[in-house]
């Protein structure tokens, strides 16, 4: 595994946080029309360098790094060697370094979920702030790209804080109307974002392109003045705060309109509530609450019934709330690019979603909706941080519901990889098995709140494809049908020898 760096900078200090040595790679498909080193613009160039090697180079200058310090992707674009990126980033975290990369978002998306994980800082390279001017800028017609890259930095998996930077050219981005559209496309990342900045442009970069016969697109454009870039940076900074206190008060507001609703469907009285509560406290999550805490908790939590079809949460919603089953189903499921309803998880009664983004604080990344009439015990944060927060037993009850739902994605990956329909019924029937299945004398009866398309959700396959398997299992006689809701699994062994 080799890369190709065009040059490094031993000391550099505005690349990242504190002092950083800095890797140029080789390579970049924009070819802005600014850019001061079209000498990295080549996919192939510079020297050949081994993830050790980067790692050897960095380790010399350790010393100097302080608390912050580290190693800075920088180019050219690195996210265009992808492969030899990851490689050493993860040598890097390995050895405890803090890590960089300066980066326009262009790149190989296959090692972004990788990638983005072992990244602390990221500095982002805005271009334009509409489609015309970055399709003017650069050398390709890619703003959606961009955009889309913002919005997908938490699906894969970043977690670190953003630099944004933009490189202001006159009679191009140079006003506030600009910098009102620049901040706007950072909403998508704006609760990550540590420090936005102006950087002036300039012509430094002019003759490289006169050495290397290129010819320079911006040939008569004068450098951007200084201080109204740092005038309209202010004001972008400025304009940014304001967003982030909008965002705030409408997140309350959220909040405060979520928990009238879900106060409008409680129906539980204060003795009802003590009762449930009572056999609630024989599950581990609810186990270790004092006792003399018991009726301020009962008075902080609502239990809301929910209406078959109604949803109780959706994607994007902020973690303010955590919910455990007391009555009824839930299925947990996401709609895919292409439409469909993809379910995850189905769950029942001493079941409970939203633990664990309540401890991370991460927005819902699923939807939530009744199956059947469910009560539904809702903890709101505040509760949950005072109550539950310190609790050994609540933390273990989260982290092994995480893990649950950790295996519970792996079977499901094998399912919807596996392309035969009989493999995915009959390893979707043993998981029904293990979740629903009641042992009767005439088999393992499983009364389904699902409909036939949502069973197939569940499996990967379509309705008709579903209801096609589930007809030759019951010629097989693997199982008996009762209607469309009830499934009597008569040979587990059959089915489990699809599976195993």
């Amino acid at each position: 595994m080799q890369g190709y760096v065009h040059s490094i900078e031993t000391m550099g200090l505005v690349d990242g946080p504190g002092t950083r040595t800095i890797f140029f790679l080789q390579g970049c498909p924009l070819r802005c029309a600014y850019c001061h080193n079209p000498d990295t613009q080549k996919r192939v160039g510079g020297q050949l360098m081994t993830p050790e090697e980067i790692v050897r180079t960095a380790s010399r200058y350790r010393t100097y790094y302080g608390e912050e310090g580290g190693v800075t992707f920088s180019g050219g674009e690195p996210l265009l060697q992808g492969k030899f990126v990851y490689q050493t980033l993860k040598l890097l975290k390995a050895e405890g370094y803090n890590t960089c990369i300066d980066t326009s978002g262009f790149g190989n998306p296959q090692y972004y979920p990788l990638i983005m994980p072992l990244v602390d800082t990221l500095i982002l390279d805005v271009k334009a702030f509409d489609q015309q001017s970055f399709k003017d800028l650069t050398f390709i017609d890619g703003f959606e790209i961009y955009i889309d890259f913002l919005k997908n930095l938490d699906h894969y998996g970043f977690d670190g804080q953003i630099w944004v930077r933009h490189v202001m050219v006159p009679g191009l981005t140079d006003s506030k109307e600009a910098m009102e559209r620049f901040v706007r496309i950072l909403r998508p990342i704006r609760n990550k974002v540590d420090r936005i900045e102006i950087l002036p442009y300039h012509t430094s970069g002019v003759q490289k392109y006169q050495e290397l016969g290129i010819p320079y697109r911006l040939e008569g454009v004068e450098p951007m003045d200084k201080d109204r870039a740092k005038e309209l940076e202010i004001y972008a900074n400025k304009l940014f705060a304001e967003d982030l206190r909008k965002e705030r008060a409408e997140q309350e507001q959220r909040r405060i309109e979520k928990f009238r609703q879900l106060k409008e469907h409680e129906v539980a009285s204060p003795d009802e509530k003590a009762e449930m509560f009572e056999i609630l406290r024989g599950l581990p999550l609810l186990s270790d609450v004092d006792e003399e805490d018991v009726e301020a908790v009962l008075s902080e939590v609502i239990v809301a019934n929910i209406k078959a079809g109604e949803l109780v949460f959706k994607t994007g919603d902020a973690p303010d709330f955590m919910y455990l089953i007391y009555e009824g189903q839930m299925k947990i499921f996401v709609n895919t690019m292409d439409g469909e309803e993809q379910i995850f998880y189905i769950y029942r009664d001493g079941d409970f979603v939203g633990g664990l983004n309540l401890l991370v604080q991460t927005p819902y990344r699923y939807i939530g909706q009744a199956l059947t009439d469910c009560k539904v015990v809702v903890i709101p944060k505040y509760t949950f941080d005072k109550y539950f927060w310190d609790s050994p037993v609540v933390l273990r009850s989260v982290l092994v519901k995480s893990f649950e739902r950790i295996r519970w994605a792996e079977e499901l990956i094998q399912r919807l990889s596996t392309s035969n329909a009989s493999m995915k019924t009959a390893g979707l029937l043993l998981k029904l098995v293990k979740r629903l299945g009641v042992e009767t004398d005439d088999g393992i009866r499983l009364e389904l709140s699902m409909s036939r398309e949502e069973l197939g959700n569940y499996s990967g396959l379509r309705r008709e494809t579903i209801t096609r398997k589930l007809g030759e299992f019951k010629e097989l006689g693997y199982i008996e049908l009762e209607g469309s809701r009830v499934i009597i699994v008569k040979d587990l062994e059959a089915l489990e020898s699809y599976v195993m």
